[in-house]
């Protein structure tokens, strides 16, 4: 240490600088719609339903506020040291994760609990072979000079980790204890590392605050311990509302927006997604009532980010179509290629390898995909991963056009980077895939990215599905929700009906699910024509507040020929959805 300068001068120095480091960050440059996420959550008991869930409408006592996820209860101790947001793509993770910290340093949240919170982005350092927990805690204070770990390490009861994106695991490496370590300057693969972290080899007494998609919940949840889940709410329509009001330049202008989704039922429920809300307020601020017509037929999420990546194109300025065309191509390879190699930082090389110039990178018309990292001497990432899933998608959709010269970048085929993960039909990629291959979406695919889908992967795909579906190995891994969103997404009944005919009974079993999850849902089971039997237990069933609209969700013309049953229903607005299905035009024989 410096000459007369003792270990509280610094703890009070690097306090100072992180604290100065996230109020300077903001909430606004995380997420454009981070202001206006209350950071409401619902706390789930379990990721693994029991037999006789409580399932229904959330009541009070299910929810908490963020700015209280690590107060003391009633008797002085504190909720959990770990605690793991989890949440679909486009929720809000991030932005909830770094108002949080922005709320800290401006001495709003938790004082006197955490002296120090190291932020890991886990999607970032997944790119390095091998590190260390010091290595994590030394790159946060990278700017300054000091004594890091000497000072902070005094106090790990007081620091809290934030890891933010927590990976989708690859190999059961937590099973191994081994494997793991206690030492926080021991170089080890990123997975390891982390797993180290969750399962509390590393900084025991330190806290934890984890983020995650409901994919990689399954695994993660076997290294927990003692943690208290909470999953991220969607919008409510007032937040919906107050996001639209702040996004254009006068009340009327946002409110026929606003009322405009009401007209498509599924675009209403998807843009109570923060990410899709930001997409339509994004493309619409400017735009004529042409395009909010056009707006009322897009109903799913693949026509969204279609819809948004099109309307990019037609208004840049400044260069040609073509010339913005070919910027998305190499967006498309890049895209897929970081996905193969779960690369999300991208140098300037990297995108000089796929056709992207220094000059594309300072044209405005890029700035609608990618941003540069705040730090970073031109590294460049997409602005949100879903950008990066899509355009994967894309790069599938279209990749046997051989006009494309980026194709020999990626190597592998897309049943090969879907199965390398173990993540199948929940890959966000592989559901925009099913999206795209919609037949009414080829002219406008072509008209965006100015080539033509590949002719055959429609059935190609299709046949990729009906094998995994009937191969018992493969058919024990699916969780049935994501092959109803894949369903969904290529709209295309026949089509589900051949895949769903393939099942003879399904049980869906998660710890909440929402109205997006039984539209998806509603519309699979109505194309089957055979026997089936659906079973839905879950703790929560969210977004049914409003019991006019519950009444109407489940549609009079739902067919299912079989019993449909939701288990352990309460006496609450949820007994709407019985009497919708027992409307007498729907079907269903039997109602337990």
């Amino acid at each position: 240490m410096t000459l007369g300068v003792t270990p509280l001068d610094y703890r009070k120095v690097f306090r100072k600088h992180l604290k100065e480091k996230y109020l300077k960050k903001g909430v606004d440059k995380c997420y454009h719609h981070g202001k206006h996420i209350e950071s409401r959550l619902l706390v789930v008991k379990e990721h693994c339903i029991s037999e006789k869930p409580p399932c229904g409408i959330p009541q009070q006592n299910n929810f908490i506020e963020m700015e209280h996820i690590f107060d003391p209860d009633e008797e002085g101790s504190s909720l959990s040291q770990t605690v793991v947001l989890q949440g679909c793509a486009g929720i809000g993770k991030t932005a909830v994760v770094h108002k949080f910290m922005f709320d800290w340093a401006a001495g709003m949240v938790t004082p006197g609990r955490f002296d120090y919170l190291i932020y890991v982005n886990c999607r970032e350092i997944s790119r390095f072979a091998n590190l260390s927990a010091a290595d994590l805690i030394t790159n946060t204070f990278q700017d300054i000079d000091g004594p890091i770990l000497d000072v902070i390490l005094v106090y790990p009861e007081k620091l809290l980790f934030i890891l933010d994106g927590f990976p989708e695991l690859q190999y059961p490496v937590g099973d191994q204890e081994e494997d793991l370590s206690a030492n926080p300057l021991e170089r080890k693969p990123v997975e390891t590392l982390l797993c180290s972290f969750v399962r509390k080899k590393l900084f025991p007494e330190s806290s934890l605050l984890i983020t995650a998609r409901p994919t990689a919940m399954k695994k993660l949840h076997s290294l927990l311990k003692q943690a208290t889940q909470a999953e991220i709410l969607w919008f409510t329509d007032a937040e919906k509302r107050a996001y639209f009001l702040s996004q254009f330049s006068g009340a009327n202008a946002a409110m026929r927006v606003f009322y405009g989704l009401r007209e498509n039922e599924g675009l209403d429920i998807m843009s109570s997604l923060p990410i899709i809300s930001w997409m339509i307020c994004s493309v619409l601020q400017s735009q004529g009532d042409g395009d909010r017509t056009l707006m009322r037929s897009l109903q799913t999420m693949t026509d969204v980010y279609l819809f948004y990546f099109s309307k990019c194109l037609k208004t840049l300025t400044g260069i040609s179509v073509w010339k913005g065309q070919s910027c998305l191509w190499g967006l498309c390879s890049l895209a897929a290629e970081g996905l193969q190699n779960q690369q999300v930082l991208f140098e300037i090389s990297d995108l000089r390898r796929h056709g992207i110039g220094v000059y594309d990178t300072n044209c405005t018309f890029l700035n609608h995909f990618l941003k540069k990292v705040e730090g970073g001497v031109s590294v460049y990432t997409f602005l949100h991963f879903s950008f990066q899933e899509f355009l994967t998608a894309v790069f599938y959709a279209l990749k046997n056009d051989s006009s494309w010269m980026f194709f020999d970048q990626v190597g592998k085929t897309w049943q090969e980077i879907f199965q390398q993960y173990g993540k199948g039909f929940s890959s966000l990629t592989i559901q925009f895939l099913f999206g795209l291959l919609h037949k009414g979406k080829g002219k406008s695919v072509e008209t965006t990215f100015g080539r033509k889908v590949s002719p055959g992967l429609r059935e190609e795909l299709l046949k990729w599905t009906e094998k995994e579906i009937k191969d018992k190995s493969s058919r024990l891994q699916i969780e049935p929700m994501d092959l109803f969103h894949c369903l969904y997404e290529i709209q295309e009944e026949e089509y589900a009906k051949r895949i769903i005919d393939d099942l003879g009974s399904i049980i869906l079993l998660q710890p909440t699910y929402t109205k997006m999850d039984i539209l998806a849902m509603s519309f699979c089971v109505k194309s089957s024509h055979s026997h089936l039997s659906v079973s839905l237990k879950c703790q929560h069933l969210l977004g049914f507040e409003e019991e006019d609209r519950a009444s109407a969700f489940m549609p009079p013309t739902l067919t299912l020929n079989q019993p449909f049953q939701l288990h352990n229903l309460p006496v609450s607005p949820l007994h709407l959805l019985c009497q919708a299905l027992r409307n007498p035009y729907c079907k269903v024989k039997d109602l337990k």
